[in-house]
């Protein structure tokens, strides 16, 4: 029997091409993880668009890899993420957004002309902040997702690799009663690696757990097998097979086993999130006379410019300037002068730089090419300078994605709980945490406002609370929330370790102060 009859959600390799050709759907018959292995495993280049209810995302993808993701969450922007994770302060980051609005300057290139952030750590932070908006999608299980191959002009030098950013979302995002149902299908159905994955398991690297499941399904055992053998917490376990199937990884068809060992790497056993952003070697010296952060600034831009901008010449320049600006272009970023095993991937960097220079000089060397580009300068700049074309096109924008904060939605649920209004305080906490659902806090305001109302069991409200600390954490209020829940339940001493971890957390927090009277 094959895995699509035990496991709706999995789907044979021409099936996931099927979904190519679909070009539409819903994600209740198809899982925003089968979309993202159905690009990866063709390298398709294309514009996932995904809504559900308010929400809007917009994946673009190149060569089957997400890199850019835009969405009409406030949270989800550059410099909102750079405030929350203490990189930018509130102020900086207000007159950077006012700078970059009014000189039509992407906001990265304000930050790193003011020197708030070097282009290093600009780089690991797009990373981070694409990573977690790719992430979001996982919990969504309603909702439409539409497909289209008219890619746009990708501006993005970021990458996302879609095996790890599966199994990171199967390990973090994906809500767990569904990774429950889904592998107790199959429990007693023997599992082992296939012939087949749909992924390029190179990419993959795996924590130890993640490894020690895999190398315990090399022999071929059942799930409740596994679970007797290995030490790791039914939950976590349930994650990792589910996703090792889903990426077709694993099998529970005898006819798609093979018999060899597969080999992946493994990573230290390190928080969830970073996943997907592995930490780097440490920086080695290169022989380039360009600095570090010279390439990593040209890296992030260079996709933004033409072939005038990346060299850096006028319009009126003749051959000779551009033999020469080549000619200095790839002195600077000859990909020999850099160590391959330099910190952030520098001598790839700048590789992609020194082909992005070669095809610059091609576009200019060749006179009809150059007429063509200096005609569409042009126009771009006659466009410019019409203000009611850009106001009409903001206008435009705007109507077609209103930005919802879940911030705010959670700070006026919260002035709703003071106010003794739990029914309506639940529908913002919801809507918070359906716009973040990696943020613990908001998913601990859910369970413990259904809790209150009796809406959920105590033992339901516990588990809903013990998963926003996987999620999150730092997320305090989840802590004091379960120690209330078990005093509820007549735990006593479960109840006080963990108010008094809230309160090593929040300690002038006045409802951990009032929580810590009762013991």
């Amino acid at each position: 029997m094959s895995d699509t009859h035990l496991i709706p959600f999995l789907r044979s390799g021409d099936q996931l091409d099927a979904l190519l050709l679909a070009r539409e759907g819903t994600l209740r018959d198809t899982p925003y993880p089968l979309l993202l292995l159905a690009l990866a495993r063709r390298e398709k280049s294309g514009v996932l668009t995904l809504t559900r209810n308010q929400l809007s995302k917009e994946v673009v993808f190149e060569a089957g890899a997400p890199v850019e993701c835009h969405s009409n969450i406030a949270t989800e922007s550059l410099g909102r993420f750079l405030v929350a994770i203490g990189k930018l302060s509130e102020d900086d980051y207000r007159s950077a957004i006012t700078t970059s609005a009014a000189k039509s300057v992407p906001l990265e290139e304000v930050l790193t002309g003011r020197q708030l952030i070097t282009a290093s750590d600009l780089y690991r932070v797009l990373q981070q902040n694409l990573g977690r908006k790719l992430l979001e999608p996982f919990s969504w299980k309603s909702g439409t997702w539409h497909l289209s191959f008219d890619v746009p002009a990708i501006e993005s030098s970021l990458r996302v690799k879609v095996p790890q950013l599966v199994l990171t979302g199967m390990m973090k995002v994906e809500p767990q009663e569904g990774v429950d149902a889904a592998v107790g299908a199959f429990a007693r159905n023997e599992i082992g690696p296939s012939v087949e994955p749909y992924c390029n398991i190179d990419e993959i690297r795996l924590t130890p757990e993640q490894q020690h499941v895999l190398e315990a399904a090399q022999a071929g055992m059942t799930i409740e097998r596994l679970r007797s053998t290995i030490t790791i917490a039914t939950d976590d376990l349930n994650r990792i097979v589910y996703a090792l199937l889903l990426m077709g990884v694993l099998t529970t068809d005898p006819a798609m086993r093979r018999r060899e060992p597969v080999a992946v790497r493994t990573i230290p056993d390190i928080p969830l999130e970073p996943a997907i952003y592995l930490p780097s070697a440490a920086p080695l010296a290169h022989t380039s006379s360009i600095s570090r952060e010279d390439v990593m600034a040209a890296y992030l831009s260079y996709r933004r410019k033409d072939a005038f901008e990346l060299l850096a010449i006028a319009e009126t320049a003749g051959p000779v300037e551009f033999t020469r600006a080549w000619v200095d272009f790839a002195d600077r970023f000859l990909p020999t002068r850099f160590d391959k095993r330099a910190a952030d991937g520098l001598h790839d960097k700048a590789q992609e730089m020194f082909l992005a220079g070669s095809r610059a000089y091609a576009e200019l060397a060749d006179p009809m090419r150059r007429e063509e580009l200096v005609a569409k300068r042009t126009k771009k700049r006659e466009l410019a300078a019409e203000p009611s074309a850009a106001t009409e096109s903001t206008a435009i924008r705007a109507k077609r994605k209103a930005v919802i904060d879940p911030e705010e939605l959670w700070r006026q649920g919260q002035g709703l709980v003071e106010a003794g209004k739990l029914r309506e305080a639940l529908s913002y906490f919801e809507m918070a945490a359906e716009c973040d659902a990696q943020n613990g806090t908001y998913a601990a305001e859910v369970a413990f406002c259904r809790f209150q109302l009796l809406a959920s069991p105590a033992a339901l409200a516990l588990k809903s609370l013990k998963n926003a600390m996987r999620i999150d954490p730092r997320a305090a209020l989840s802590y004091l929330y379960a120690g209330k829940v078990l005093l509820a339940m007549g735990s006593r001493l479960e109840a006080e370790s963990y108010i008094r971890r809230a309160a090593s957390m929040m300690p002038r927090d006045k409802r951990v102060v009032e929580a810590l009277k009762a013991f």
